[in-house]
């Protein structure tokens, strides 16, 4: 089947844990999510907007056309690329891990829905001692930093494990978040995303399939879990950043004027629902080549 993945190159065909959509919708709007998780920000009634740090703080106030031209210089270096994937038999899991590695879901990340009984008790033994969302305060609650390290040891010739501890860390920099603080959870999720990945290949699972309840309108996207399970078509698409420049920003502050008609105060307010896009479908914001 064909599925969608947004990325600076297409050579993620080489690692696991792609997330794919079944259409480029998702991965437009990941790329937001991406964005804004990176630049938080509050918007003011006069269409200003306070950047905020990792706690909240305002460290800057700009103006709209400056947010759409940040937002369109990290745009541009992403291209979403149509992949013919081999997925026959996936596992479903139920989103439960936000913007970290599947592991932090804990135990009911899986749907026990599709399981028989024995398979419920084997993944509950695989996330032992951990019963439900995995938490930062809950690993350091059963893990000593030693215990930690020894986890790494394991993966030291992994180049998957590797490839993502990697990613999790270029993620903590660009958030301005303690990454020699916060590898030690980064670990123990990973460790466990791996072991689930290892139980279900075990278990004749080729890959894992959601429900995304943040991007694509509710669309399944799947999860590789074999590097060779992806052909690049050829196909991808690029952002139009002349076209967005010139039609978004209207768009935009429609949004603003109905949000804050809809306030009892004039304090700023934070919209949630991909702002940037003007809650719309982004594709038209889109070339394929």
């Amino acid at each position: 089947m064909f599925l969608y993945h947004s990325s600076k190159s297409s050579k993620k065909v080489n690692s696991v844990f792609n997330h794919l959509a079944i259409s480029p919708i998702a991965p437009a709007e990941r790329i937001e999510s991406m964005f804004t998780h990176q630049n938080r920000y509050l918007v003011d009634k006069d269409y200003s907007i306070q950047l905020l740090d990792i706690n909240g703080k305002i460290i800057k106030k700009i103006t709209l056309e400056q947010q759409l031209i940040s937002f369109c210089n990290f745009v541009k270096n992403y291209s979403i690329f149509k992949y013919n994937v081999k997925a026959e038999n996936p596992l479903r899991l139920i989103d439960l891990w936000e913007d970290d590695p599947i592991g932090s879901g804990g135990p009911n990340v899986v749907d026990h829905n599709y399981l028989n009984e024995q398979e419920i008790i084997e993944i509950k033994s695989l996330f032992h001692p951990f019963n439900n969302i995995i938490y930062p305060e809950d690993v350091y609650q059963s893990f000593t930093k030693k215990d930690i390290k020894n986890i790494k040891r394991t993966y030291l010739t992994n180049t998957f494990f590797s490839s993502e501890f990697n990613k999790r860390k270029d993620r903590a920099k660009a958030i301005n978040e303690d990454f020699n603080i916060s590898q030690n959870q980064e670990i123990v999720w990973l460790d466990l995303s791996f072991k689930l990945r290892s139980w279900a290949l075990g278990k004749g699972y080729d890959s894992f399939v959601y429900t995304n309840k943040k991007e694509g309108n509710n669309e399944d996207t799947y999860i590789t879990l074999l590097p060779e399970q992806l052909e690049y078509t050829n196909e991808r698409f690029i952002f139009q950043e002349e076209k967005y420049l010139l039609e978004i920003k209207d768009l935009i502050k429609e949004i603003i004027d109905k949000q804050y008609s809809k306030s009892i105060n004039n304090s700023s307010i934070i919209i949630n629902h991909y702002l940037l896009w003007a809650q719309k479908n982004p594709m038209p914001y889109w070339n394929l080549l």
